[in-house]
């Protein structure tokens, strides 16, 4: 099978493992399992990362990344069979608690590529005994690019870092994104000033090229140091994964970018389509940010203030653990990110306080706005998730609540006093954007979605009822199934006068009429014949079916697949 040809990822904080993958990718069939040579085929198409290889219930690790992940994780190394004459190492987690590894993994420095069974293992079978079942990677998980709630804080961004440089050009580009928010935002700095701006983002992984990593030697402040191909970083290609991205002819309505700034977007959006394979988050238009705009803190001074974490690196402590008050994550997010970089400009500075002092006067309208930000969702997170195909059903349920709480907010404002109007500009321009919000989504959304949502969407019963009738008629089939074939049974020995008569139902036949030897006759013989029909003949049973009950049950079966 194939893979997507991936690059030998390499950072510095995940340990070396001690035993290797053969480097035969794909070994005749004679030396590997048909399994195992699958296994190896993936695994040679990703280098560098621990492979977590779907088997059933449980990822599967083989060879060196179960060495590996059985120490980093504390969990028992075993063996499954042998290549090449050797035992082949093994360890395993649960699919339904990987979460809880992976995250563990994560912060250790690792980076895994998680690899799902792409087909029922039935389908497998049809093709033959030997037959593996289609499996593929389906996502690279990495510090920089979580979007599940269990693997981030809430309260804090996980930010991807990119340094690019040019050698026309003094300063270096700088480009962040938040994988599980959308944002994205660019800046040009100084090679002194880099440290100073890493400080400030603490990203969760920085993507540099490898001739840079050496000439440079950038302090990642505590983030996972990711090396790539200086091709990744190529301002021209960057130009045009940007405007293909985007959707625009040219890229001058974000901002004007300088080479070295393109080639980090670029390089940003590059990695991030790769560790998703294919699939891309919403992320937002880049924002151009001038590093005259906000306060250069250089790092250790940084650290001493104590902004948004204590020397110890803990946030409890921190001024921003004193001062806030904010009742969503993403509240605390936007405060963290304005205390780690205060403004400069008098102009932001003086509409903030507008704002402020707005609200300190409002404290009627202040109470509402707290209530009704106390049932907003993490709506970003949540609109993350779904455009990569990871969202579930409660996901839905935050963009339903998040819009409910964006036109709750817009009704407080415009509550306000008349001696409180007009709105200062900064909350204005807020409530313009609010006011845009998708009002018809919301009610298609409230109309839906069922009450009580499931995690994922296969486990099913997050349409409501009502939302659409064709699937309340087949939830109908499947809970009242029984009831139908008891009274279809009641109906055949009525009218056959065989009260003996039964419908049973096996994995071979389906559902099926099942009779003692001396009533089957009766069945074969006009007027029933045309309508019974034989299927099978037992020591002390004959059985059949009819039209009428083959149309109820591929009915039954149909709806409890959907």
């Amino acid at each position: 099978m194939s893979e997507r040809a991936a690059p030998s990822f390499q950072h510095e904080n995940a340990p070396a493992a001690p035993l290797a993958v053969p480097a035969d990718a794909t070994p005749p069939s004679r030396e590997a399992t048909p399994m195992m040579a699958q296994y190896l085929e993936i695994k040679g198409a990703w280098p560098g990362v621990l492979l977590f290889y779907r088997m059933g219930d449980f990822y599967e690790l083989f060879f060196d990344d179960a060495v590996a992940a059985s120490g980093a994780l504390d969990i028992a190394l075993t063996k499954r069979g042998k290549h090449l004459g050797e035992d082949i190492p093994m360890c395993g987690v649960p699919v339904h608690s990987h979460e809880a590894y992976l995250e563990r993994l994560i912060r250790k420095g690792f980076k895994v590529a998680v690899c799902e069974q792409t087909e029922d293992p039935a389908e497998a079978k049809k093709r033959g005994g030997k037959s593996v079942v289609a499996r593929a990677v389906r996502r690279l998980v990495t510090p920089g690019t979580l979007t599940e709630d269990t693997l981030l804080d809430a309260r804090a961004h996980n930010y991807l870092a990119a340094v690019a440089k040019t050698g026309s050009e003094g300063d270096l580009g700088l480009a962040w994104a938040d994988v599980s928010t959308g944002e994205f935002a660019v800046t040009s700095v100084s090679p002194a000033g880099l440290g100073a701006e890493l400080a400030r983002l603490s990203p969760g992984e920085l993507l540099v090229a490898e001739g840079f990593a050496e000439d440079e030697g950038p302090d990642p402040a505590g983030a996972t140091l990711t090396l790539l191909s200086a091709a990744r970083f190529d301002s021209g290609n960057a130009e045009r994964r940007l405007k293909s991205h985007f959707a625009v002819q040219a890229l001058d309505g974000f901002g004007a970018f300088s080479r070295a700034e393109l080639g980090a977007m670029g390089a940003l959006l590059d990695y991030i389509e790769l560790t998703q394979v294919g699939r891309m988050p919403a992320l937002a238009a880049p924002r151009r940010v001038a590093s005259a705009d906000t306060m250069a803190i250089d790092a250790a001074t940084r650290a001493n203030l104590e902004l948004v974490r204590t020397l110890q690196g803990e946030t409890a402590g921190s001024l921003l653990a004193v001062i806030d008050r904010t009742v969503t994550g993403a509240g605390a997010r936007e405060l963290g990110r304005r205390l780690a970089a205060p403004l400069t400009d008098p102009l932001a500075i003086n509409r903030r306080l507008d704002a402020v002092e707005w609200l300190m006067e409002a404290r009627d309208v202040r109470r509402d706005l707290r209530a009704a930000l106390k049932s907003a969702p993490d709506i970003a997170r949540a609109l993350s998730r779904l455009s990569l195909g990871r969202g579930g059903p409660r996901d839905l349920a935050a963009v339903r609540d998040g819009l409910a709480a964006a036109h709750a907010l817009v009704r407080a404002f415009d509550a306000a006093p008349p001696s409180l109007l007009p709105l200062p500009d900064e909350i204005a321009r807020q409530c313009a954007v609010m006011d845009k919000a998708a009002l018809p989504l919301k009610e298609r959304l409230a109309v839906t979605l069922a009450e009580e949502l499931p995690l994922i969407a296969r486990d099913g019963g997050f349409i409501a009822k009502g939302a659409s009738p064709e699937l309340d008629e087949t939830r109908s089939l499947r809970d009242d199934a029984r009831k139908l074939i008891a009274g279809l049974q009641a109906k055949y020995a009525e009218e056959t006068g065989i009260a003996a008569l039964k419908i049973r139902h096996n994995n071979v036949l389906g559902y099926y009429i099942e009779v003692p030897p001396r009533h089957g006759e009766k069945l074969t013989q006009p007027p029933f014949s045309g309508t019974y029909i034989h299927r099978q003949t037992m020591a002390n049973a004959m059985r059949f079916t009819t039209p009428e009950l083959a149309s109820l049950a591929s009915r039954i079966a149909e709806a409890a697949g959907r």
